[in-house]
């Protein structure tokens, strides 16, 4: 029996393993990613596959490409350049990919963004500690899901998110200490899978056999039945999960090329979490949407309004916001910090201006209108009082124009890159008082 077992000439490929030997390949995963040679989510993957195996080869499949035994005390460092600093001031910065972080770094977001996905990084040592500062801007930290993160620091006027999904720790990973501090911005921190865990999960919840458009998914072909595939499909999430998986997807698509249209038109495409604490709403409506539609016809009206969602979404992406809806020929986003939010709406403004300028027919202009305040979320949108003086000083504001209030520009005015035009008082259709709001200068 000992023979069998292969005690003198090492295991045998396919007789079933013991918990001990799972642990022990799940312990050389772990000092292999600590050295550097294995990413957060190669880590996490590769501990998935060890921990339910059933057999050596299993196993042997997962440590293919790592030293075994003493050969893991090798000294290993990785020819990647450590990243200790990442910032955007009045811009962006962004790690992402495989990079290498330092045990300690920082984040400085001023009136910008700043973005790192560990996903792929190579960590080097049990623990990283992040130190991220965000005033009036915005910090995105993206983890894999599984891996042990702990987050503290304080905001004022600002925001903090933390999702995080609902998975068993990684026996193991990493530790990623968060120390976030925000000042009128925000600082989200998140998991999100990898693109070939996203195709997995999306078979795994379709039924046995594909569905409907299940060839036409990107990734890998469908799981073969059986006691494994069975006990892999057991582990996906809830609909939740799914919903969010599928919304993943369409961006993944979107960001191929295709048309707005072919993905459901106005179909949100969230690629960040919603902002939490204080926020700014901002509305931007196509100025004479139906006397355009009696113009041109059904069709080229629809394909302005394509066009025009594409170039909002573009701009939300590039400037950190999150997308709430889009309904009709009307677009909700929502911003963690003020200076993100008229930026995003001064560069609609001049990307619909570009565009005009080199098509002829009928012109896509837009009226724009933005406020700051609290706001009341549900499940991804915002309600209350702020969204709806958002929205009344959008119908106030003029074809090409983009109209603050008086708390937005307060917030705002002191940013050198931004000029707003004199106040006026109006009054606004279901608000008692008067408003102050301010023209912003974009042209």
């Amino acid at each position: 029996m000992e023979e069998q077992l292969g005690t003198g000439s090492g295991p045998v490929p396919h007789l079933r393993v013991s918990d001990a030997e799972r642990d022990r390949a799940a312990g050389l995963l772990a000092k292999a990613c600590s050295e550097g040679r294995l990413t957060l989510d190669e880590f996490s993957q590769r501990v998935e596959v060890v921990l339910i195996a059933t057999t050596q080869s299993d196993i042997d499949g997962a440590l293919a490409d790592l030293p075994r035994g003493d050969a893991v005390d090798v000294v290993y460092k990785s020819p990647l350049p450590e990243t200790g600093w990442l910032v955007g001031v009045l811009s962006g910065s962004d790690r992402k990919g495989r990079w290498r972080p330092k045990a300690k770094m920082k984040a400085l977001a001023f009136m910008g963004g700043v973005n790192m996905d560990f996903r792929n990084a190579v960590i080097e040592g049990p623990e990283v500690q992040i130190t991220a500062i965000s005033f009036m801007g915005g910090i995105d930290i993206v983890v894999p899901e599984g891996v042990n993160v702990h987050v503290g620091g304080f905001c004022f006027m600002g925001g903090r998110s933390v999702k995080l999904a609902e998975v068993p720790l990684i026996p193991g990973a990493p530790v990623i200490n968060v120390r976030a501090f925000s000042i009128m911005g925000g600082v989200s921190v998140r998991t999100k899978r990898s693109r070939s865990r996203l195709i997995d999960a999306i078979h795994q919840v379709l039924p046995p056999g594909g569905g409907p458009g299940a060839a036409q998914l990107p990734g890998r072909p469908a799981k073969s039945k059986g006691a494994k595939a069975e006990r892999q499909r057991n582990q996906v999430l809830g609909a939740r999960d799914a919903l969010a998986l599928a919304t993943e997807i369409l961006d993944q698509l979107a960001g191929r090329g295709y048309p707005v249209g072919t993905m459901g038109g106005s179909a949100p495409r969230r690629g960040r979490l919603a902002p939490d604490g204080t926020v700014t709403i901002l509305f931007s409506d196509i100025s004479g949407f139906t006397e355009i539609t009696e113009l041109v016809g059904d069709g080229a009206s629809q394909e302005l309004l394509a066009t025009y969602f594409t170039i909002v979404r573009a701009q939300v992406s590039a400037h950190g916001g999150y997308e709430v809806k889009c309904h009709g020929d009307e677009a909700m986003l929502a911003f963690s910090g003020a200076g993100q939010a008229v930026r995003c709406a001064i560069d609609i403004q001049r990307s619909l201006a570009t565009y005009n300028e080199q098509h002829a027919g009928a012109p896509s202009r837009a009226h724009i209108g933005l406020h700051t305040g609290e706001a009341i979320r549900d499940r991804g949108d915002f309600l209350g009082r702020t969204v709806i003086l958002a929205s009344r000083i959008t119908d106030e504001a003029e074809a090409g124009e983009i109209l603050v209030s008086s708390l937005l520009h307060e917030l705002a005015a002191a940013s050198t890159d931004l000029t707003f035009s004199s106040a006026r008082t109006v009054s606004l259709q279901g608000v008692s008082d008067p408003q102050v709001l301010y023209p912003v200068l974009w042209r």
